[in-house]
């Protein structure tokens, strides 16, 4: 599998009764019944921080782990280190290693011929470089070792250098200032710095081998003006470091279009010899985002479209792409299916969706994809007060979207899973985390033991209170029939766990993070 994050009449609430397991010294593994998922958890730990964010794992060859969670201080809570953890297949803790940076912000982590490598980026004050580096240290010991890969003066980027770690200050364009990508299986690594340039769109590439020797170098120029070109997403191919880059340009001539978007996309294949373009556009449709998904041999690009502007959804549309001649075979339009309409509304209705963002594409062994996205906003309202008064934010996570696609791009079927949870802040412990495993599609969600009833045999997963939190799976099967079914009880666990940021490294199994307070441990799910 690739991972790129019911029939309505037959619902049936079947809570799993698990067998509360004290958790002092040693790791509890129980099968949730009929669903095949196997549950195992960590002892609860305590940390000297209250909060960690769960930043990356990467599995050690051995059934084993290493996790890293991040950690914030200071007056603006700026981030200060990482919690490296070595677990073993059973989730003991072999090793731990506080390690503190100083202006750096790890971007990537994997295992490569018994070491563990990290690649972050630097901010070097003296010389006024954007650094990346690879941090490297045995699995058996944390004893890190430096070695520089590149960098780029400060004056040459697009914006304030800490754009490339997350501070967010003002940037020229929507871009992201860089990225570090690795390929499928980490054979190659891609390091992508968006230069400062307002005449034309340009990005300096580099590309690495897992031995971290440098395959070739690129400059990416594109004659138009930086603010009216969008990056969307850089890949690199993990068998020969091929680099395949798509954006999005607002061009003269696409303004005057009368129907559809005002832009094209561009998607640009970049290797040591040669470099070659596709621009394409989406006809009468206004597609707000495009994704590539590459399979093997298969190129394709995927996103939601609509009849009307960029900010509603109709269906989906897909994008089939030669990736030797690098041109359009065939493109399509598929608008919901009335089984997802009947799923949202109870009753027909011809009415565009709002506020979906991608969470996951999943490629199946057949070769299909799998779209999950999330109907998700930001509502604000303004509160009086003696001292004048202040804005206040309310974040919505609400329906989950699904949808299968055949190889040839076909809509096979459409589903949408309501959902209704919201909080005054972001938040991991809410949205979901989906991956595939043998012909079935798994959502694991957080939300109160009441499930709704809607009218028309719908059901509607609702919130969660900061003190109750059962962890939940969905089902989808190949038929587009769902289920569900509750994984652990609130009654049972320490912890709630971050379902919003779930990490899949592996191909059967997903780590959460589970926090309350300084108490933290660790859920591994294999199917």
């Amino acid at each position: 599998m690739l991972i790129l994050k019911l029939t309505p009449k037959t619902f049936i609430l079947k809570k799993l009764l698990l067998v509360t397991v004290f958790l002092l010294g040693y790791t509890q593994a129980f099968l949730a019944q009929d669903l095949n998922v196997d549950i195992k958890t960590s002892e609860v730990y305590k940390d000297k921080k209250k909060n960690t964010t769960l930043s990356f794992t990467a599995s050690d060859g051995k059934g084993g782990l290493f996790v890293g969670r991040s950690y914030y201080g200071g007056l603006l809570k700026t981030l200060k280190g990482y919690y490296i953890e070595h677990y073993d297949s059973n989730l003991n803790l072999v090793k731990e290693f506080d390690y503190e940076i100083d202006r750096e912000t790890v971007q990537q982590a994997f295992v490569n011929n018994g070491e563990l490598h990290l690649l972050t980026t630097q901010y070097d004050r003296d010389s006024r470089e954007i650094k990346c580096l690879v941090q490297s240290t045995s699995v058996n010991n944390f004893k890190f070792s430096s070695k520089e890969l590149m960098s780029l003066n400060i004056k040459e980027s697009s914006g304030r250098f800490v754009g490339f770690y997350g501070i967010g200050l003002q940037q020229v364009d929507g871009d992201s200032f860089g990225s570090i990508s690795l390929s499928k299986n980490n054979n190659y690594i891609v390091v992508n710095f968006d230069i400062k340039n307002k005449d034309e769109e340009t990005h300096k590439i580099h590309v690495f081998n897992k031995n971290f020797e440098e395959v070739f170098t690129n400059t990416f120029k594109r004659d138009i003006k930086d603010r009216k070109f969008a990056l969307k997403d850089i890949s690199v191919d993990d068998n020969n470091g091929t680099v395949y880059l798509l954006g999005k340009a607002y061009t003269d001539q696409k303004r005057k279009k009368k129907e559809g978007g005002k832009y094209q996309y561009e998607l640009y294949r970049i290797n040591a010899k040669s470099s070659k373009s596709l621009s394409f556009d989406t006809d009468d449709k206004f597609v707000r985002s495009l994704t590539p998904v590459f399979d093997n041999d298969r190129v394709f690009c995927v996103g939601f479209y609509s009849e009307k502007n960029d900010n509603r959804f109709k269906g989906v549309g897909y994008f089939n792409i030669d990736p030797e001649t690098l041109t359009i075979t065939s493109k399509k339009f598929s608008p919901f299916t009335e089984q997802f309409i009947m799923d949202k509304y109870g009753k027909s209705k011809d009415k565009e969706l709002r506020n979906i963002s991608y969470r996951d594409i999943l490629i199946t062994s057949d070769g299909e994809c799998l779209i999950n996205g999330e109907e998700f906003y930001v509502t604000s309202h303004y509160v009086s007060n003696q001292y004048g008064g202040t804005w206040r934010y309310t974040y919505h996570y609400r329906d989950i979207v699904s949808l299968k696609l055949g190889k040839d791009g076909d809509l096979i079927w459409a589903r949408n899973i309501n959902k209704k949870q919201a909080s005054s802040a972001p938040s991991d412990y809410l949205s979901f985390t989906s991956t595939y495993h043998n012909d079935k599609a798994y959502i694991f969600i957080n939300c109160s033991d009441k499930v709704r009833k809607l009218r028309n045999d719908r059901l509607e997963f609702k919130g969660i209170k900061a003190k109750k939190s059962n962890l939940y799976v969905i089902t989808i099967d190949s038929a587009g029939t769902y289920d569900y079914k509750s994984l652990i009880d609130d009654k049972d666990a320490e912890v709630p766990f971050r379902v919003g940021n779930g990490i899949y490294d592996f191909s059967n199994e997903i780590i959460f993070l589970g926090q309350r307070g300084k108490k933290k441990q660790l859920l591994k799910l294999t199917l």
